[in-house]
């Protein structure tokens, strides 16, 4: 059997992971992922040991360090670039704060596209500083790929934008705005929040100087855990804005060792820790990864891509408004019905996107609504089937309404 067969095998066997799939048919992890029974069991040990007064700090500390390299293989990058965060927002900020930034400076952002915590570090590091905030318009709900690349200047610091936004879901294309910021000396963050775990997202491929992630969604994680990637040569450039017993080098001096004087940071991206760590979110996500992992990020994007398409174009060809890309952006994971105007703040919503929002959430079938899109996202463990139901669904109601 080829690897590409076992791994479609292993897809085909993994629902039985989910117990909720025999519930719901669950479209919606651009909300939040579901867990596997392998994660929920992979932290009992640590919190049958905190229940009965078991210290195993130290090992929990071992096992994050392993935990930062596992991350850091599924995205295509080293240890030593991976920061241990809360979410995708402490990540940006992070980043954002480690700047020096002079007057006059610039970030280029589609606010239109990102979700409020890839805006809001922006408009504050505007106000701290006085730097120049450059916005662009999104084309037809995709990022202005174009736009971008003409508004940097000698004094873009940073392009911030999304691997995939959180609607309508396209994907960006990335390697040309990474080519013009590299030629430029321009940082590209992107929160991957919506690609890592469900689409193959390799940092080299994309381009990316930085990455932040939250693990509640594609990674099928826990709240309050999440990483962020920055490219070692930049890492070593950027100062952290909080030092904590984390983010030094105390060498092989104990923790509770007093500290006279500031010591060396931590070599690349781990001197952006901050405070202790989310011991039961690693050991879950550490979890999820593996599984994650042992399919194949090609494998996963290959499966959900391919649904996504049956989806979407079913719904089309029943005469809905599915959101499409116009601007050769690649499609996959999620599909949105609706005005894409809805979303850039150019129409009103539609009352049929929550009508058909709660006629499908009667049936079980779990989805959001985002921006006034209705918002169908998908990952490893949805299947062909669940999709024909959800058409099924959609064309009932057509009927109906």
């Amino acid at each position: 059997m080829s690897a590409t067969q076992s791994s479609l095998r292993s897809i085909d066997n993994i629902r039985s992971e989910f117990p909720a799939t025999k519930k719901y048919i669950y479209m919606d992890v651009a909300n939040q992922g579901l867990i596997s029974r392998t994660t929920l069991g992979s932290f009992e040990k640590h919190l049958q040991n905190r229940l009965s007064g078991v210290n195993d700090e130290l090992f929990q500390l071992r096992e994050v360090e392993r935990t930062r390299a596992r991350f850091g293989s599924f995205i295509g990058a080293d240890a030593n670039e991976i920061a241990i965060t809360k979410n995708a927002s402490e990540g940006i900020n992070i980043l954002a704060n480690a700047f020096d930034w002079k007057a006059g400076d610039n970030v280029i952002l589609c606010p239109q596209l990102e979700h409020a915590n890839n805006i809001l570090p922006w408009l504050q590091i505007r106000k701290k500083f006085c730097i120049e905030l450059r916005t662009v318009e999104s084309v037809d709900g995709s990022f202005p790929v174009e736009a971008a690349i003409n508004s940097i200047d000698r004094s873009t610091r940073i392009v911030a934008l999304s691997t995939v936004t959180m609607v309508p879901g396209y994907r960006t294309m990335m390697r040309p705005i990474s080519d013009a910021c590299r030629s430029n000396g321009t940082f590209l963050l992107a929160d991957g929040t919506q690609s890592v775990g469900i689409l193959d997202t390799n940092v080299d491929d994309l381009g990316v100087d930085g990455l932040s992630v939250s693990t509640v969604k594609g990674l099928m994680g826990l709240y309050g855990s999440g990483f962020l990637y920055c490219r070692r040569d930049w890492a070593e450039q950027l100062e952290p804005a909080y030092l904590t017993r984390f983010s030094i080098d105390l060498g092989d001096a104990p923790e509770s060792a007093p500290i006279l004087d500031i010591p060396k940071l931590r070599a690349g991206s781990p001197r952006f820790d901050v405070g202790h760590y989310n011991f039961p979110g690693l050991i879950a996500v550490d979890s999820s990864i593996h599984q994650l992992a042992e399919i194949g990020t090609d494998v996963i994007d290959a499966h959900v891509t391919k649904l996504a398409e049956r989806l979407s174009q079913g719904l089309m060809e029943m005469g809905l408004p599915v959101c499409h890309s116009s601007g050769g952006h690649q499609p996959g994971s999620i599909v949105a019905v609706g005005d894409v105007g809805t979303a850039l703040g150019k129409a009103e919503p539609a009352p049929m996107v929550r009508e058909l929002h709660n006629f499908l959430l009667e049936r079980n079938v779990a989805v959001s609504v985002r921006r006034g899109l209705l918002r169908f996202s998908l990952h490893v463990y949805n299947t062909s089937n669940e999709v024909d139901q959800v058409l099924d669904f959609s064309s009932a109601w057509l009927k109906k309404a």
